[in-house]
């Protein structure tokens, strides 16, 4: 399909997986883990997959509108109760972690709303 709104080929998802290995493997700095496991998960969602049709596109923005939603609330929830008690140890979830936990849930559910409409 030439008209993909997904930016990567199907062979970036290769690259995001070492990305992802590597900042899994790299516990030396974890400030620098969720800068690289984000990236990583980046060129995985956003690439294209084998079959890249409508239904496909379909399934991503769906997968992807509900994961913003729910890392959003778990961002929130988490923030108002450890940072709203007065603790001054508690960080906030950064940008990238809350990226990571984003892409996370949206590929997870992605892949279980691709495995549904296989079924049918």
């Amino acid at each position: 399909m030439k008209n993909s709104p997904f930016p990567y080929s199907y062979w970036a998802k290769i690259l995001g997986v070492i990305i992802v290995c590597g900042g899994i493997i790299s516990i030396i700095s974890p400030a620098h883990e969720f800068v690289t496991i984000s990236w990583g998960l980046v060129f995985i969602f956003f690439s294209k997959e084998k079959q890249d049709d409508e239904m496909v596109q379909s399934l991503k923005f769906k997968a992807l509108t509900i994961a913003v939603i729910v890392a959003f609330g778990f961002t929130h929830l988490y923030n108002y109760i450890f940072l709203n008690r007065g603790n001054t140890i508690v960080l906030s979830i950064s940008a990238y972690q809350f990226l990571t936990l984003t892409l996370v849930i949206a590929l997870g559910y992605f892949y279980y709303l691709r495995y549904k409409a296989t079924l049918k």
